[in-house]
């Protein structure tokens, strides 16, 4: 069960750690489908329309078009690898490295990834809150490194390094949060370079899909390489922790969901796009306006930034709306990684169900402005 919170999320950026703000979200989804908001001095993009017109729209940007790198990362290890990251960044200079990234990610072979991550997961069953709260982000950042071509003795270390590096991403960072997420990225540089120079680590990894497709396409730019890899466990690290972990608290609130799972476990991959559409693991995203634009006779200035209110798109009532996969994205920055992501999570609840019905919980969320992550406690009856 969630612990207590207030009744309804101040504003749409209190929501993501609401206890239930899908009401919230919902009245949201009614209203305009762009409006100001003068407590967050900025634009809220909402409902299923709203945040398709955003996404969509070329003079919406990831970044502020004259800020590529935070003020905080400029100059630092962290800020080299967010220069180069295809998710944060837009032009030419980064279209034919998303492109070769999401060849790789399109060659891996989901039902081989399934059974290796059900054999990963069964051999580590979660007997605690505690252990819970780690598992889910560890599995999945053990399986990408399995995928990349990793040994088993790196994968801890990896993971460590992936969860402080994303430190660097978080607004709500702290000082020594940031300085760890520097010595995280250099490590995660390092292990990278040595792995590239290891011809035995490369053939039939996801990193040889990479490093063949760069190498064709013309991508020799060694250092972008290198950080989008680093994304790529990057990316692993809060967007499936969130889908697996909202997974358990959807399992925990509908005890009859795990009955009928485990009558029909050809249902596990419908259930998680049912959590990946009512909870899903992002909830908001930003865009920053290049020049003036418009939605619906709404004039958006130069400038602006609009909070992408995603998770407002899948509580849409709208008779008519098609909700975008918000915890993925939708547009040119849709994550490539959503089948692996949703095959990782599907292979972890199935290989934990039991060990998961024998576990009483609760749980809070980490706090975040963007991702909705449980944090697990023991329950009633632990």
């Amino acid at each position: 069960m969630p612990l207590d919170y207030p009744a309804d999320p101040v504003h749409p950026l209190a929501a993501v750690t609401h206890a239930a703000p899908y009401d919230y979200y919902r009245r949201l989804a009614e209203g305009p489908s762009l409006r100001f908001d003068a407590r967050l001095d900025g634009w809220l993009a909402t409902g299923a329309a709203g945040v398709r017109a955003v996404l969509d729209h070329p003079a919406c940007r990831v970044r502020p078009p004259e800020l590529a790198v935070p003020h905080k990362l400029a100059g630092t290890p962290c800020g080299a690898i967010f220069a180069e990251l295809v998710r944060m960044n837009e032009g030419e200079r980064h279209a034919v490295p998303k492109q070769v990234l999401a060849h790789a990610l399109g060659q891996v072979d989901l039902a081989r990834l399934q059974a290796r991550t059900l054999d990963l997961a069964q051999a580590q069953l979660p007997g605690s809150a505690t252990r819970l709260n780690d598992a889910i982000f560890e599995l999945p950042l053990f399986v990408v490194a399995d995928l990349l071509g990793f040994a088993p003795a790196q994968w801890p270390a990896l993971a460590a390094w992936t969860r402080d590096f994303v430190a660097c991403l978080s607004p709500l960072s702290n000082g020594a949060q940031l300085a760890g997420a520097q010595a995280a990225a250099e490590a995660l540089l390092q292990r990278f370079s040595v792995l590239l120079r290891e011809g035995h680590a490369l053939p039939g990894s996801l990193l040889h899909d990479v490093v063949a497709g760069a190498r064709q396409a013309g991508w020799q730019a060694s250092n972008g390489v290198l950080a989008n890899l680093v994304g790529l466990l990057s990316q692993t690290c809060d967007a499936t922790a969130g889908l697996l972990g909202n997974a358990i608290v959807a399992l925990c609130a509908q005890p009859e969901l795990s009955t009928q799972l485990s009558a029909a476990p050809e249902l596990w991959p419908a259930m998680l796009r049912e959590v990946g559409r009512h909870d899903p693991s992002i909830h908001n995203t930003r865009r920053y306006t290049a020049e003036d634009v418009e939605f619906n006779g709404v004039r958006v200035p130069a400038g602006q930034m609009i909070v992408v209110v995603l998770a407002s798109a899948c509580h849409d009532a709208c008779e008519h709306a098609k909700p975008v996969a918000p915890g993925f994205g939708h547009g040119c920055h849709v994550c490539p990684g959503q089948s692996i992501a949703h095959t990782i999570a599907t292979a972890c609840l199935q290989a934990w169900a039991d060990a998961l019905e024998r576990l009483p919980l609760a749980w809070t969320y980490l706090p975040s402005l963007n991702a909705r992550i449980p944090v697990f406690a023991p329950g009633a009856g632990a």
